[in-house]
């Protein structure tokens, strides 16, 4: 018995150095995850991204030449376009959404969402049907994300981008961007819903604006006709006359999306205005009315949405409300 008893405090001052170690160890590795930290500091929310993604950095990550940035803001909304040659440009922008839904819109575009196990942080990497990268997000909180992505696949490649977003987050969590990107010091503005006689917009009706003028630009034309009313789709003329008008249309943009005349909005129709940067085909030029109407750049258009079912579906564009 005397013999085990040195025996037994030898092995309990093991057991006590190793669990000493293993919470020493459990603590350190806590306070030195840049992620885990990330969230913890109460830094203010950046609202400049040209600035605090400059174009110098930008360049300096990803080895191009940008001739010149382009910031826009609204309300939870800030984003910086780095252009690299015209209609051509990189692009980082922050937004106060609901990041769930952002992977139910890309399903519901029949895009792919897949993680890459080389960005250190909470992310999801949307593809698009011809294997090209539509957007990288990456997820602040549940609330807000910052996505980086590109006008088109010659500005940088699959590869390119995915590296370019390893360098925002590595930017990110080390501070460098001066607090663009920690969590808002309030909540995000929630959309209101329906109270009483007032008619207002549900969230999914920009995101159907936006998912029709996505679908123009990636050049699924007969997908953008069919979220039309059936007095459109079911005519075979009326779909190609807007088939031919969304085929001129080589690269259209969203920027901004307002409600428009809501006093007269009805139950089955609301009204918005849109702006859009658009880049038609030359060969539109010949039509009855040039180009459609449009002008290179930004352009303002009146979209109307009506229900038919439990669906809203886009009436058409219009020059005036």
């Amino acid at each position: 018995m005397k013999k085990l008893i040195p025996i037994l405090i030898i092995l309990g001052l093991v057991g006590y150095i190793l669990l000493a170690r293993g919470q020493s160890n459990k603590s350190s590795t806590s306070s030195s995850n840049p992620i885990v930290n990330l969230f913890k500091k109460e830094i203010k929310v950046g609202e400049d991204v040209c600035a605090e993604f400059s174009k110098e950095w930008i360049q300096s990550v990803t080895n191009k030449s940008i001739i010149k940035t382009e910031r826009f803001d609204m309300t939870g909304t800030h984003t910086c376009k780095y252009y690299v040659k015209e209609n051509s440009f990189i692009t980082i922008h922050v937004e106060d959404l609901n990041v769930e839904n952002q992977k139910k819109g890309a399903v519901l575009l029949n895009r792919t969402v897949k993680q890459d196990s080389r960005i250190k942080m909470d992310h999801f990497v949307v593809w698009q049907g011809d294997n090209q990268i539509n957007n990288i997000y990456l997820v602040l909180n549940p609330n807000r994300f910052v996505t980086v992505g590109q006008s088109d696949i010659e500005v940088i490649n699959n590869e390119e981008n995915i590296q370019l977003a390893i360098k925002v987050v590595e930017r990110i969590q080390k501070g460098e961007n001066q607090g663009l990107v920690s969590a808002p010091t309030t909540e995000p503005t929630k959309e209101p819903t329906k109270t009483g006689n007032n008619i207002v917009p549900l969230p999914q009706e920009k995101d159907i604006i936006n998912n029709f003028f996505t679908l123009i630009d990636e050049g699924k034309v007969s997908d953008a006709v069919m979220m039309m009313p059936s007095i459109i789709t079911s005519d075979d003329s009326t779909k190609q006359a807007f088939g031919v008008q969304f085929s001129a249309m080589k690269s259209v943009k969203v920027i901004k999306i307002e409600e428009s005349m809501k006093e007269d909005w009805t139950e089955t129709r609301h009204q918005y205005m849109v702006t859009l940067d658009v880049v038609m085909d030359p060969s539109s030029a010949g039509g009855p009315i040039p180009y459609y109407g449009f002008k290179k750049g930004e352009n303002v258009r009146f979209v109307g949405l009506v229900k038919e079912g439990n669906q809203w579906k886009v009436k058409g564009m219009a020059t005036g409300p």
